[in-house]
């Protein structure tokens, strides 16, 4: 589970396209992207996308960045 040793208070996950638009943020570990664009509710199409993970851990207060790509093909 991604909550293992995080503090779930300093967490977002962001979605971008792939002209920089963000499409989706939650800050709550347990809502992931669903492939929609947040401000239609309408399925983001085909192509890949960015992820950025923001995040503190528990044990030493060390801010943590992860990023990457998701290709979207329906």
């Amino acid at each position: 589970m991604i909550t293992t040793g995080i503090d779930v208070q300093n967490y977002s996950l962001k979605i971008y396209n792939r002209w920089g638009e963000l499409i989706f943020e939650s800050r709550d570990v347990n809502v992931g992207w669903d492939g929609t664009y947040y401000k239609t509710g309408e399925m983001s199409p085909d192509g890949t996308y960015t992820w950025k993970i923001d995040l503190k851990r528990m044990c030493d207060d060390e801010h943590m960045i992860y990023h990457g790509h998701v290709n979207m093909i329906r």
